[in-house]
């Protein structure tokens, strides 16, 4: 099984094809579960990373910048579009986000999943 840490930027396959306003092509995926289910699971929790151009980042869509976590341009982090992928779906590791962009993600998920910080 394929060892993937909290943090990582992956290139996903999503297919089978998503619907509506899923996530559908190939693309960057954040990892936001934890390393022990990460380790166990033989899946990984993750957030899509799109294009920043023309976007603006708030409280659930995170920014990232140019080559941070490997990615090639400025870029948007989706918390609203969290999803469990198996560790299959993982093409390629393009790098490692900052503490402060997870600290945001962190935020942005307890918004989307109306958990208090505790």
């Amino acid at each position: 099984m394929k060892t993937v840490k909290r943090g990582e930027v992956h290139l996903v396959k999503p297919d089978p094809a998503a619907v509506g306003k899923e996530q559908q092509k190939q693309r960057p995926y954040g990892v936001v579960s934890n390393d022990v289910l990460n380790a166990t699971a033989g899946l990984v929790v993750v957030c899509p990373i799109t294009d920043a151009e023309g976007k603006k980042p708030d409280v659930i869509h995170i920014l990232a910048k140019q080559r941070e976590g490997g990615l090639v341009k400025e870029s948007i982090i989706l918390c609203e579009q969290m999803k469990a992928v198996d560790v299959e779906r993982l093409i390629e590791k393009f790098g490692n986000l900052e503490a402060e962009t997870m600290r945001k993600i962190d935020a942005g998920l307890r918004l989307v999943l109306n958990l208090q910080r505790s």
